[in-house]
C-alpha cells in the first residue's frame, strides 16, 4: 500500500482506493487515542485527522467505509495506550513524506488533507519528550513497545482485509 502511495505510477483511482483502505484502521487507532480518559487527563494536543480523511474521499468521489462505533479498547493501561499514541503521531510524520509523493505524481488538483495537514497539529518533539518521561520504567516501556506493535498489526490486518475484499470482488 505505501509503496504505491509514494510511487510515481500512482493513479488517481489508486490514491482514492489506498486511502479507502486506511480508513477502518486508522479511525480505529485514532479513536481508542482521543476517546481515552488518559487523552484528557495528560492535555496532551493531539488534532483528529478523521475528517481530513473523510473530505478527501469524499472530494475524491470514493465510498467512506462504514467503522463500527465503539473499538474494542485493547488495555487501557497508561502506557500501552502511550504506545498507540506514538503510532498514530508517527503517522503524521510519514504523512507529510507521502504528501510530498503524492503532488509529485498526480500534481496539486487532488485533495490531499489527510497527508499534507497531518503535521499541522503538535509538535513531535513534545510528544516524543512525553513518551520519555511517561515510559521510564522499563516495564511501562515494554508496555507501550507492545501495544505499538499490536497497533502496527490491527492496522496492517485491516488494510489485509480490505485487499481480500477487494480481489474476492474482482473474482466475482
Amino acid at each position: 500500500m505505501m509503496r504505491r502511495l509514494t510511487g510515481s505510477a500512482l493513479t488517481p483511482e489508486q490514491y482514492a482506493e489506498s486511502l479507502a483502505a486506511m480508513f477502518r484502521p486508522h479511525v480505529q487507532l485514532e479513536r481508542l487515542v482521543h476517546e481515552s480518559r488518559h487523552h484528557f487527563e495528560t492535555g496532551i494536543r493531539l488534532s483528529p485527522r478523521i475528517e481530513l480523511m473523510t473530505a478527501d474521499l469524499l472530494e475524491l468521489a470514493w465510498p467512506v467505509p462504514m467503522v463500527s462505533p465503539d473499538p474494542a479498547a485493547p488495555s487501557d493501561d497508561r502506557a500501552a495506550w502511550w504506545g498507540r499514541v506514538y503510532v498514530l503521531e508517527g503517522s503524521r510524520l510519514g504523512g507529510a513524506f507521502i504528501a510530498r509523493r503524492i503532488h509529485a505524481s498526480l500534481g496539486d488538483h487532488l485533495p490531499c488533507r489527510f497527508f499534507s495537514e497531518a503535521t499541522g497539529s503538535g509538535d513531535y518533539a513534545t510528544v516524543l519528550a512525553l513518551l520519555e518521561r511517561e515510559l521510564e520504567k522499563p516495564f511501562a516501556l515494554e508496555q507501550a513497545a507492545a501495544s505499538a506493535r499490536a497497533a502496527f498489526a490491527a492496522y496492517t490486518a485491516e488494510l489485509d482485509r480490505f485487499a481480500g475484499a477487494r480481489r474476492d470482488r474482482e473474482i466475482c
